[in-house]
Formats: structure tokens, sequence, C-alpha cells
């Protein structure tokens, strides 16, 4: 779990660096650069099962339960263009613990997952006219679980972890579509990993945003991410994770 967590935060320090630096790099190389930077809340539910050499657990967690077991979280994206050429970014990162009684509370438990999806992608424009724009992309994914649980007495314990990390190439296709001066519809979709029995993700994402300032936008929208991944010690996650997203996205 310890090299989870530094992994997880090796990485979002790393983009959160990129994303401060991305305005004085594009001032340093002139007018043809622009980009932005959102910070948004990804409130999903989470359902499905991690399999490890003890059996097959199923996960069944709604948004509200991911409120109150959340114990911390970092999700934000950036893009960096030019021309027609754009580099994507996006981390998300979630610490998530619930303790419990059992047998008239003599029996205590206590679970934990962190989950780090983070993805880096270099997408060509194929479409613009009036505002209107596609993308395809392609590039990497990268996933980095923990999952723990514990069961302990006044006299004894014992503990379970286990930590799943691979990456992923995927390829996508996102788009935008103007309504208004103010209003816009934006998506995406991406597949990636390529073998539907052992590696595969899917990941389907549409949101409206409000342009309330300049330079600053409000985002609202939904986002739907499937993970199958099977280990070679036949350990197993198998996960649908979806839900609203909120955020807000400043422009340079």
């Amino acid at each position: 779990m310890r090299r989870s967590i530094l992994t997880g935060l090796a990485m979002i320090t790393g983009l959160t660096a990129a994303v401060l630096a991305l305005p004085a790099q594009a001032q340093g190389l002139g007018n043809g650069w622009s980009g932005q930077f959102t910070l948004y809340g990804w409130i999903p539910s989470i359902s499905g099962s991690q399999q490890g050499r003890d059996g097959e657990p199923l996960i069944d967690l709604d948004s509200q339960s991911i409120l109150s077991a959340l114990d911390g979280a970092f999700m934000g994206a950036a893009e960096f263009r030019k021309d027609k050429f754009t580099l994507l970014l996006d981390a998300v990162y979630a610490d998530l613990s619930a303790d419990g009684n059992w047998v008239q509370d003599r029996v205590k438990t206590s679970a934990g997952t962190q989950l780090g999806v983070y993805t880096v992608a270099a997408a060509y424009r194929v479409y613009e006219l009036d505002r209107r724009a596609v993308d395809l992309y392609a590039g990497s994914r990268f996933f980095d679980t923990s999952l723990s649980f514990g069961i302990a007495t006044d006299n004894r314990g014992v503990s379970r972890d286990a930590d799943l990390s691979w990456a992923d190439p995927i390829v996508g296709i996102r788009g935008t579509l103007p309504l208004s001066e103010k209003w816009s519809l934006s998506g995406f979709a991406d597949v990636g990993g390529f073998d539907a029995d052992t590696d595969m993700s899917w990941e389907l994402f549409g949101a409206a945003n409000y342009a309330f300032a300049d330079r600053w936008a409000g985002v609202l929208g939904y986002r739907y991410m499937s993970i199958l991944y099977e280990a070679s010690d036949r350990a197993k996650l198998d996960l649908a994770v979806q839900g609203p997203v909120i955020g807000v996205t400043y422009k340079f």
C-alpha cells in the first residue's frame, strides 16, 4: 500500500507541476500556444468485484457511500495545444476507507481502497469549423490500485493487502459543439488494453460547459469507466465506475 501511495503522489505532483508551468511555457513559445486546466470532482458509484487468492469479494458503493468513505482525492485535467496538436493529461486519485463492527461490536472490520488512474495522450484535430471540433487521440493510461481488509477482536487481528498496477495503450475520439456564446457541449470516448479476457478498459464522458468569464467556465457532466484486469497470479479487478462530474476550467 505504501508503494501505491508514493506512486500516486509522485504522479499527481508531476502532473500538477506540469500544469502550473503551462501558462508560462505558452507565453514563452509564442502566440500559437494555448490550453486549459480543469479541476473537477467525480462522485461515482463503484460496482463489480476484486478477486484475490482468498476469494472474490464484491464491491458495491453508491455515491453516498463514496462521500462518507472518502479520505482524500485529487482530480484534474490539462490540455496544451499548438495548431492541430494537443497534449492531454488527466489524473484521478481517490483514497477510500470504511470501518465497521460485527457480532455485537465484538469484531471490528476495516477496508481500504486507493485508486489511481493517470492518462497521457496526444491528439490531432481532424475537423474544425465555426468552433466545432473533433480530435483523434492515442496514448497510455496507468492504473495503480491498492486494496486492504482487516478483521480484529480484542485478542488478535488479521489483515490482507493487494496491489495491482498496469498500463494500457488507449485510442479515442473527442469533440466540442458550441450551443451559444456561453454554452457548449463536449465529450470523449476511448478504449484501451485490447484484450477482452484479461485486460480491457473503456470510458465515456459527456458534459455541458458554461463560460461565466473570459477565461473561466463551469463544467457539469457524467463519466463512465469500465476496468477489467487479470494479473498472472490470478488476482483480478472487474469494476464499473460511473457518476456525475462537476468542475471549473481555466483557459490560457
